[in-house]
């Protein structure tokens, strides 16, 4: 159904001209390793040729012809293509999909954008990239246009979900996915145990000893692997009531709460497998339903796979809860963009599209195609959606304390630098308290603070 790109393996095509790689990829890796990237794609420039139609001078809908989508593989853009049809015969537009892998989608779109010929009329791309593309004004701003929608309806979001497209404080990309972390655990184990839910890290530890302990699972699983370490470390630093920087923008890694949380990843290493320290997102999920594991802390996006009796041993024995907390219970909030290029020449006719694609209406139509869970509360409120997919009522009670990644155009750098020193600490190259204060410094000279 649902879920973070890299669960789908179908290689399909678009339905209209392909003018990037239509190469499927693991995207749950590479998302991560490609994000580091994006400070150099600021800089990308040249032209591309225009894969639209630059024939319909006017964005009224009425006067459109066709237009240009620009879509990542996966279980939405599948959706998508199933839903389009009916568009087309209902207003007599015929859309374009085009796609690219995750690593190159962002350098296609943004070599696009410097071009500004309108080669696409409505992009998705990552939320790490907001910041990039907001700031070098490459996205036309959404704000008035959500004041007038009634399709839209931004009221049927809670405010974290409303913030999640916005840069400094203008909404330039409406949300396509909402995927926080969840926590993962085996009811089979759990029960053989007399384990209950874990409310705190600390309880979530507990019950990880108690499994290692039994002798009949590894005691739980997260990504260790550089560099996507830094995405299970920030959920940790924010839950120890850490934060990255300070209300100046200046780095705060080397304080109580970043050494509490960071001790506290390294003490996971002593209930995990022992590829855990260089497991990624997708080696996690493998672990977890492949082999007997009792708890993950993972993304809800990987839902699918984790349900797939193709691929997981023990759909049955899965279930789900809200990740512990510690001093605070923000939980990390991570997912799909989508958005309207400034130099598109169709935006209304894109805008109205979008209405209806996920329009309040349009989300639980799109879910039920397959794509990507929105976190709406009318889909968390939905009987139908919720009776099939029980994980979608979590999904706004996580939104309401959740928190995106930070959105600073030098994200990517600063993604990097976290794994690295990271990644040293969890394999005893460095200390905690030494590999912290080298983070402080690397991050000062990125942030220049």
């Amino acid at each position: 159904m649902t879920g973070r790109p890299g669960n789908n393996n179908d290689n399909a095509g678009g339905t209209g001209p392909n003018c990037g790689d239509n190469t499927y990829m693991n995207a749950q890796h590479t998302r991560r390793d490609v994000i580091r990237m994006g400070i150099g794609l600021v800089v990308v420039g040249g032209a591309v040729a225009s894969c639209g139609s630059d024939s319909d001078a006017s964005g009224d809908p009425k006067d459109v012809k066709d237009l240009t989508i620009f879509l990542s593989p996966g279980p939405t853009e599948d959706a998508v293509k199933k839903l389009i049809p009916d568009y087309e015969k209902a207003t007599g537009i015929t859309i374009n999909v085009v796609d690219a892998p995750y690593d190159a989608a962002h350098q296609k779109q943004l070599l696009s954008f410097k071009s500004g010929r309108g080669a696409y009329d409505i992009v998705q791309f990552d939320n790490p990239f907001l910041a990039v593309y907001a700031s070098q004004k490459v996205l036309a701003p959404l704000d008035d246009r959500l004041a007038s929608s009634k399709l839209f309806d931004p009221t049927d979001f809670v405010q974290p979900l409303l913030d999640y497209g916005k840069f400094n404080g203008v909404t330039y990309g409406l949300d396509l996915s909402t995927e926080p972390f969840l926590m993962w655990y085996r009811k089979d184990i759990y029960e053989d145990l007399g384990l209950t839910i874990p409310a705190t890290w600390d309880e979530y530890y507990a019950n990880a000893q108690a499994i290692q302990d039994s002798g009949t699972a590894a005691g739980q699983i997260i990504a260790n692997a550089n560099p996507v370490n830094s995405w299970w470390w920030l959920q940790l630093l924010w839950s120890f009531g850490g934060d990255l920087t300070d209300a100046s923008g200046a780095p705060t890694v080397n304080t109580p709460q970043a050494q509490q949380a960071t001790d506290y990843m390294v003490k996971l290493l002593e209930v995990s497998p022992e590829s855990a320290i260089s497991s990624n997102g997708d080696d996690a999920t493998s672990l977890f339903i492949t082999q007997n594991v009792g708890q993950m802390i993972n993304y809800s996006g990987y839902y699918p796979t984790i349900t797939d009796p193709a691929q997981s041993k023990f759909v049955e024995q899965i279930g789900y809860a809200s990740v512990p907390g510690a001093t605070t219970d923000i939980v990390q909030l991570t997912g799909w963009n989508i958005g309207i290029p400034a130099d598109s020449k169709k935006q209304d006719a894109a805008w109205a599209f979008l209405e209806w694609l996920i329009g309040k209406d349009g989300t639980k139509r799109l879910i039920a195609a397959g794509g990507a869970a929105i976190g709406r509360n009318s889909v968390a409120a939905d009987e139908a959606l919720t009776t099939q997919y029980p994980y979608l009522k979590l999904l706004v009670p996580a939104a309401q304390s959740g928190r995106r990644l930070p959105a600073m155009v030098q994200w990517p750098e600063v993604s990097n630098q976290i794994g690295v020193r990271v990644a040293d600490i969890l394999t005893g190259t460095s200390s905690t308290a030494d590999g912290l204060a080298s983070l402080q410094s690397d991050l000062s000279a990125t942030l220049g603070k």
